[in-house]
């Protein structure tokens, strides 16, 4: 007789009670990695989500920094161009006096000073001790500036060649960019020269009825009791400088070299245009919403 299997039967089992099958036991660590996992994609997705964000304001706001001091720097050129025309329209009786603050149509608040190119320090033709006072004053070292306007002097008067010349040597400043290049000469102190200097005077010294307020005190010079309000000249080289403020606190400041009568069939040249820089030393006067007039009227009526 073929044997058989026995039945297996389980020695736990309670008489009575049915017998239980015994269940696999689940996997419990590969469901907790895959709940750490997409938790953690989950948080990346949040995180990659908040990084878009984040850049797409930035972006908007530095393009909409680019487009206010884009606005600024065109509003500053209309203001030196209505500076201009206002100057060849204007009768001696009719003219505008300097500073000038004002409303362009946009409404940005303008500030517009004429800088006569005489009452400046000229690197060409300023004489030494011009120059050393000059210098001095700037670095507050007797030694640095003295150092620094004979360099000056050796740059504006290169030694003379083997062969002798013809004609008299040109002048080797051509525009006051080029100070940069003398020795000594650091980018602050440069950036601080420029409102200072000229190479359109053709003086040995600045004419202190005709410099600026900033030229005064830099040089220790008591300005008159009652300064006057300045006009326009009628010839010679002015700097028209204009200081614009817009609305939302954007500020730009820029500068034009310009010929008067310039002798050449035309009223006016524009020699240089310059980025001007903010003047520390002096307190910018703001007048009220309501009380700056119009740009344009102020010229309309100057030329009328």
């Amino acid at each position: 007789m073929a044997n058989r299997p026995e039945a297996r039967t389980n020695r736990f089992a309670v008489p009575g009670r049915p017998e239980r099958l015994a269940l696999p036991r689940r996997k419990t660590s590969q469901s907790g990695f895959a709940l750490v996992a997409v938790i953690w994609t989950l948080g990346l997705i949040t995180l990659l989500g908040m990084a878009v964000i984040v850049g797409a304001r930035y972006r908007t706001k530095t393009s909409s920094n680019y487009a206010a001091v884009a606005a600024a720097e065109m509003a500053a050129e209309s203001a030196v161009n209505l500076t201009i025309a206002t100057a060849l329209g204007a009768t001696p009786d009719q003219g505008v006096n300097f500073p000038l603050r004002c409303r362009l149509p946009g409404g940005e608040r303008a500030t517009i000073t004429v800088e006569e190119e005489t009452g400046k320090i000229d690197l060409n033709t300023a004489s030494p001790a011009a120059l050393t006072r000059f210098f001095t004053a700037l670095t507050g070292d007797q030694s640095r500036g003295t150092r620094i306007a004979a360099h000056v002097v050796e740059f504006r008067n290169p030694k003379a060649q083997a062969a002798p010349a013809t004609k008299p040597a040109e002048a080797r400043f051509t525009t006051v960019m080029q100070l940069d290049q003398i020795d000594g000469m650091s980018p602050r102190l440069f950036r601080t020269a420029l409102r200072h200097v000229t190479v359109r005077s053709g003086r040995p010294e600045p004419d202190m009825d005709a410099a600026s307020p900033a030229t005064l005190r830099l040089l220790n010079v008591q300005p008159k009791q009652t300064p006057r309000k300045r006009g326009l000249p009628a010839g010679g080289s002015i700097t028209i400088r204009a200081d614009i403020s817009a609305a939302d606190g954007t500020r730009f400041i820029r500068e034009a070299l310009v010929s008067l009568e310039s002798g050449n069939g035309r009223p006016f040249v524009i020699r240089e245009w310059r980025r001007g820089d903010i003047d520390p030393s002096s307190a910018r006067q703001q007048h009220p919403q309501g009380t700056a007039r119009a740009c344009l009227r102020v010229r309309d009526a100057a030329a009328s």
